[in-house]
């Protein structure tokens, strides 16, 4: 017997996700959010790419008609932990925060597919490709978009994941006219924390400033950011960590430690990580591109010296 909307949700939630459905008229709304999406922020190379993004999957490419969104968060930090790794150089010893990860390697996310197949048997998914799960999770009031344009799911805060789908799942439940966190309004702590200028006045940031955007993937990190910027093994923290909406992150929870000789050969030249190194980060569960774990580990610590 297929089960409804109600149902699937209440099962999510019991599994440790939270959830909600999303009526497939909110497609009114959200051609509206990207039409606009140029007059409300800086006019960048990174909005118009959203833009035409969003445009170029319109309409959908569906083998069903579909009636509703359904939008999954899973919760980020192991349940708001976090990690860190400590070298050792010189007899000094230095830290460099982790971002989001499970050491483990076992994701919330990975459970989804399984469990998602089996509470949506007879009804049909489809991926939502071109739309910010963001606005689907704030359009559904499942959450709510932050000053630094991050999205905030109840007491997960901002360290969450997400993922949308189209279904033929029928829903008419409301939609969310309140995007943006009205703590948000009297507060810019993360505007004074971003170390790039990302975040403005406004709540749209110019994304193309954001250091996650850059030290995620390969290749050389732009002169414009400050060398003092560089502070975590993946992404940035900076805007996250100074918000009283988020929850605290312990960093010492997942902790690994290189020694002397481990510390000098993941610092050496070069962008390949050295096997012995790579074995150990691998086994703490980064699976992340090595290349670029080597080379925000080089840019942190000469960040941290230079201070």
């Amino acid at each position: 017997m297929q089960k409804n909307a109600e149902q699937i949700i209440s099962a999510l939630e019991s599994a440790g996700f939270h959830a909600r459905f999303l009526p497939i008229s909110a497609m009114e709304q959200i051609k509206e959010h990207y039409d606009t999406m140029l007059e409300r922020g800086p006019d960048t190379q990174w909005l118009r790419n959203g833009v035409g993004h969003f445009r170029r999957h319109q309409p959908p490419k569906l083998d069903f008609e579909p009636q509703s969104f359904l939008v999954i968060a899973c919760q980020g930090y192991q349940g708001g932990r976090g990690g860190k790794v400590v070298l050792r150089q010189k007899g000094q010893t230095i830290e460099i925060p982790i971002g989001p990860f499970c050491p483990d390697g076992q994701y919330p996310e990975d459970r989804l597919p399984e469990l998602l197949a089996e509470l949506t048997r007879g009804w049909q998914l489809g991926h939502t490709a071109g739309i910010s799960q963001k606005l689907l999770a704030a359009l559904s009031g499942l959450g709510q978009y932050g000053r630094n344009n991050i999205c905030f799911v109840g007491e997960y805060g901002s360290y969450v994941g997400l993922q949308a789908h189209y279904t033929d799942i029928p829903y008419e439940g409301p939609v969310c006219a309140e995007l943006r966190m009205a703590a948000c309004e009297t507060c810019d702590l993360c505007r004074k924390a971003c170390p790039t200028g990302a975040i403005g006045e406004t709540q749209v940031i110019d994304a193309g400033r954001c250091i996650s955007v850059k030290n995620e993937v390969r290749g050389r990190i732009p002169r414009w950011i400050p060398k003092t910027a560089h502070h975590t093994l993946n992404g940035c923290l900076r805007c996250q960590e100074c918000c009283p909406q988020n929850p605290p992150v312990d960093h010492n929870c997942h902790v690994l430690a290189l020694d002397e000789a481990e510390t000098k050969r993941l610092l050496s030249r070069g962008k390949k990580m050295p096997k012995t190194v790579e074995k150990k980060f691998r086994d703490f569960g980064i699976g992340w591109d090595m290349q670029v774990v080597k080379r925000n580990a080089k840019l942190a610590v000469k960040a941290k010296q230079s201070t």
